[in-house]
């Protein structure tokens, strides 16, 4: 094969098959759904977490009889493990 001195590189791979790009856009898709599951995780996590810092500030006269726990109950909504959420409340203050 002659190969032209002012080449542009090696040449282009063969075009795909149907088969090929049917599979490649199946692979394409699956990672895509794979990443909306866990951003729809994520979103229903940040949820949980706004849910439970708006019942506690809710509780204006706890707020301001005893910020200190208000507040560490705030950090412990916002720094939980995610599987221990439901056990973190208004009344459990978490540091």
């Amino acid at each position: 094969m002659y190969v032209h001195a002012f080449s542009s590189g090696p040449e282009p791979p063969p075009p795909l098959s149907r088969e090929q790009q049917i599979e490649k856009l199946r692979q394409e898709v699956d990672s895509y759904q794979k990443a909306l599951i866990e951003l729809q995780q994520r979103l229903n996590e940040a949820r949980s977490r706004l849910g439970l810092i708006s019942k506690i500030v809710r509780d204006r006269e706890r707020t301001q009889r005893a910020p200190g726990v208000s507040w560490a109950a705030v950090r412990a909504a916002l720094y939980a493990k995610p599987d221990s959420l439901g056990g973190v409340g208004p009344d459990l203050p978490i540091l």
